[in-house]
């Protein structure tokens, strides 16, 4: 037989081989793709950012993160129409409506998942965590703000409320499967246990992945202007149950004047990063990629706000997204983990039984054996760990609630660590409460005021208060 099984066949399919390395040492990694989406996003145009978040859009296994990031820059940027353009329709795909209202569809948040693929785990489409897709609900509700839809604003942050309980529930109906006894659980367990270990000190920040604050106290802030005093009341207890300090914001503040909340957003949440484990599979040392966080816990700002003149009230951290970040990885890593090693056993299964392969054509066993080593190498220099996630989330947030006096046009919201501070403008004649948002990225902050009810919005770009 002539062609591939012929000696200049192999030699052809070794040359093809080598070439194919070659090739694949100039591949960018999606890891690398958003490290400088990220160093754009920060101190660039953010072009760069907003063309990779479209593409991923676009992409059916990136889709959902990539709206997500798309929303995020469309924010960051002051436009806030096209924000909530791509957030609404995504944010549909989540829910069903039912005759009690709105329910979380079955598998479209991100758990434990088995699903198995040939490639890397970036081959699944992402499924957003818990955490994110609140965030999301939050940032549509504030996006609708900035557009003057104040009820359909409320809905979101409704529907945050009803997310929050339903994945509470899930998660506590659910108990772990007795662990399987085999050399590749025991690879995945070994690999779990050192990236556990990795994140326990951060993820014990968080007391449970789908747990967050800012949602459950924006929640009870429009209960309470609805004048619905016993939702306004479950919603703050919710809030001051996961924030216990978030308690002596629940009233409105004594005194005449604009009731004013501050959210302020600081920095930017960590990027996931592979990690390569060796373990041993049959006597042979394979090396496996896995996601990880590597940065140590890092502490909130101190941020305080001042009205007319002094002191009116120190933010509280509410919501430590770094935490939420690594206990949602923690939680899952069991079955990412038992994934990886499986895919790596498959691996190397079939160059074993390539190797040992005998069908007593020399050329044809040993393009059979090229055939599997090429793939394998192939797959290993392709492969990464799957490190998607939504990164340009805040590391923290902070909130206030405060009274803008009479007379005064303005707040200022101060880092009592910097000294640095931004001046958030209040429209003159609010007919109510008003809601003020400062994404601080550390480049830069952004500043968003929006009215609950009605009135003008306002948005402008100014200096981080991080920087010292």
């Amino acid at each position: 037989m002539r062609g591939l099984f012929s000696k200049s066949g192999v030699d052809a399919a070794v040359a093809a081989a080598l070439l194919s390395g070659i090739a694949l040492a100039g591949c960018r990694s999606s890891y690398k793709e958003a490290l400088a989406a990220r160093q754009d996003i920060r101190g660039g145009t953010g072009d760069y950012a907003f063309q990779r978040a479209s593409a991923m859009a676009r992409d059916s296994s990136d889709s959902a993160l990539g709206k997500l990031e798309l929303a995020r820059i469309d924010m960051l940027r002051g436009d806030f129409a096209a924000s909530s353009a791509v957030l609404g329709p995504h944010l549909e795909e989540y829910f069903v409506e039912s005759t009690e209202g709105p329910i979380l569809k079955t598998g479209k948040i991100a758990g434990n998942i088995m699903a198995s693929t040939i490639r890397d785990d970036r081959a699944i489409p992402y499924e957003t965590p818990g955490f994110e897709m609140l965030f999301a609900l939050c940032y549509q509700a504030f996006n609708l703000y900035q557009t003057g839809d104040s009820g359909n604003a409320g809905v979101y942050l409704r529907r945050a409320t009803t997310a929050q309980e339903q994945m509470k529930e899930k998660y506590e109906s659910e108990h772990p499967e007795e662990a399987e006894k085999s050399e590749n659980a025991a690879n995945a367990a070994k690999a779990s246990s050192q990236i556990e270990a990795r994140l326990a000190s951060v993820a014990s920040g968080a007391r449970a992945s789908y747990e967050n604050a800012l949602a459950w106290y924006l929640a009870g802030l429009v209960f309470s202007i609805d004048a619905d005093d016993g939702n306004a009341e479950l919603a703050f207890g919710q809030a001051a149950a996961i924030c216990p300090a978030l308690a002596g914001f629940a009233a409105a503040p004594p005194g005449e004047g604009v009731d004013v909340t501050v959210v302020y957003e600081e920095s930017l949440v960590d990027l996931q990063e592979p990690m390569k484990i060796p373990l041993p599979f049959g006597g042979t040392l394979w090396s496996v990629d896995f996601p990880v966080y590597g940065a140590p816990a890092r502490p909130p700002s101190r941020i305080a706000v001042e009205a007319g003149g002094g002191l009116a009230a120190e933010c509280v951290p509410a919501v430590n997204v770094q935490a939420l970040a690594y206990r949602t990885l923690r939680d899952r890593i069991p079955a990412i983990a038992a994934r990886n090693v499986a895919r790596a056993a498959v691996k190397i299964a079939a160059q074993q039984v390539a190797n040992h392969i005998n069908t007593g054509n020399t050329y044809t066993d040993l393009a059979l054996q090229l055939g599997v080593l090429a793939f394998n190498v192939f797959g290993t220099a392709t492969d990464e760990a799957d490190t998607r996630c939504w990164q340009t989330l805040p590391e923290h947030v902070h909130i206030a609630r405060v009274r803008c006096p009479p007379g005064a046009a303005s707040l200022t919201v101060r880092n009592a660590g910097t000294g640095k501070s931004c001046t958030v403008e209040i429209p003159s004649g609010a007919p109510g409460p008003v809601l003020a948002w400062i994404s601080d990225i550390h480049a830069y902050a952004t500043v968003g005021v929006a009215p609950f009810a009605r009135g003008k919005a306002t948005w402008k770009k100014t200096a981080s208060l991080l920087n010292p």
